[in-house]
């Protein structure tokens, strides 16, 4: 029996990269997964879905009306959820003077508020349960930044201190918030 064996967790991002990795583990552990992602892939059919009597929602994390929907599915069949991880988020940077608006709000829109409509859609089960795990994927770009990086950086910057604010808004509720 894995460490998360009858969890129910949610992980966004998860066709690809860090989500894909998270949502493998967490079956791997004994976890029901639910993925979401702009599209699916072949590696969560033949390896998470099988493991973990995955469910995957194809939506785009800065939808609001689609992630509550996610939420709201996961506690109608599942009754809880015990953890998210917000993997969804994409790179881009620049230097501010060359940068257009809609490259900048681009990378935002994706990486903190993405994240922030995530633990929203989340927050209310995890109150309800008085019990859940917010784990944000940050950089350690937003804490220290680098040349060329101005709006990725600021964006995961801003995931560290959302996820800061959740863990001292949501503590007291049984909630954990860590950015990783």
């Amino acid at each position: 029996m894995g460490r998360l064996q009858g969890k129910v967790t949610y992980v966004t991002g998860a066709a690809s990269g860090i989500g894909l990795e998270c949502a493998r583990r967490f079956a791997a552990e004994g976890a029901v997964v639910v993925g979401a992602d702009l599209r699916t892939t072949d590696e969560w059919d033949d390896v998470v879905a099988p493991a973990a009597a995955a469910d995957f929602h194809q939506l785009d994390v800065r939808d609001e009306a689609a992630q509550l929907a996610v939420a709201a599915d996961i506690v109608a069949k599942h009754g809880r959820i015990d953890a998210v991880v917000t993997a969804a988020g994409i790179a881009g940077g620049g230097f501010v003077h060359t940068m257009s608006l809609e490259s900048w709000q681009l990378v935002q829109d994706v990486n903190i508020t993405g994240t922030f409509l995530t633990a929203k859609a989340v927050l209310p089960a995890m109150i309800a349960q008085r019990s859940g795990s917010i784990i944000t994927v940050a950089s350690v770009e937003g804490l220290e930044g680098c040349e060329g990086g101005s709006t990725y950086n600021a964006s995961k910057g801003a995931v560290v201190l959302l996820t800061k604010n959740l863990a001292c808004d949501y503590g007291r509720a049984g909630i954990r918030a860590n950015a990783i």
